[in-house]
């Protein structure tokens, strides 16, 4: 009996002992959370070289030791942190290529707009270049999710005929990938930005792969330089 106690007393000595959990500090699902939101606003003020894991654990209220049991590599945080850029899917099926593409935009834009993250994107993209291993895991993780979503809605136009049946489909997701990407690099990072680009820039991609776009789908004018030539053959 007197063993019990003494073990009893032993256990509530070390339970006093034992430094009490900060006030704050999230748990385990919380400080998940926590971390990859305090690594999207590090890398908007100060980018991926000057990002490290003590100025995370500082701004997430957690320890060095709480990330490093997540993620082996600063690498693998960002590219989780990244992640959050994947859209929850293609959106339902509106009718129309721009009804498709106006819903993605208004998705994006609600889940975004508050966040610092397009603005960071653009700049981590350059940052990685000189690492062709991450620089391919955030195109993985960011970027190619939203090139499916796109083609899957190209090709939606292609079965309901707006579109030609021979079109490029990652040619046209080039270019509906690249306006987006433009505006928010010269909005700096505002989703505001890219809220009209439906509305602008498909009408015009339109002229060149709808279906009922004259000439074959690899036709190009003819260059001044080239008619010139012609001519002055002809003489």
């Amino acid at each position: 009996m007197s063993a019990s106690r003494n073990a009893a007393r032993q256990d509530r000595a070390r339970a006093e002992e034992a430094p009490a959990r900060r006030p704050g500090r999230p748990r385990s699902e919380e400080a998940h959370e926590a971390i990859l939101n305090a690594v999207i606003a590090l890398l908007a003020e100060h980018g991926l070289k000057n990002l490290t894991i003590e100025a995370v654990a500082a701004r997430a209220g957690v320890g060095k030791t709480t990330i490093y049991r997540r993620w082996d590599t600063k690498n693998e945080l960002v590219a989780e942190a990244l992640s959050r850029l994947r859209p929850p899917g293609a959106p339902p099926d509106a009718g129309s290529l721009m009804g498709d593409l106006g819903a993605l935009v208004a998705v994006q834009r609600e889940r975004l707009e508050a966040s610092v993250l397009p603005r960071a994107l653009p700049r981590l993209l350059g940052e990685a270049i000189d690492d062709p291993d991450f620089h391919a895991e955030i195109v993985a993780r960011a970027v190619q999710p939203i090139r499916d979503i796109l083609a899957e809605i190209v090709r939606r136009g292609v079965e309901r005929g707006e579109l030609r049946a021979d079109l490029d489909v990652e040619a046209v997701v080039d270019v509906l990938h690249a306006a987006p990407i433009y505006r928010l690099l010269m909005g700096g990072g505002s989703m505001d930005a890219v809220s009209d680009v439906p509305q602008r820039i498909v009408p015009l991609l339109l002229e060149g792969v709808s279906s009922s776009s004259a000439g074959p789908a690899n036709a190009r004018p003819r260059s001044s330089g080239s008619s010139r030539a012609k001519r002055g053959r002809s003489a």
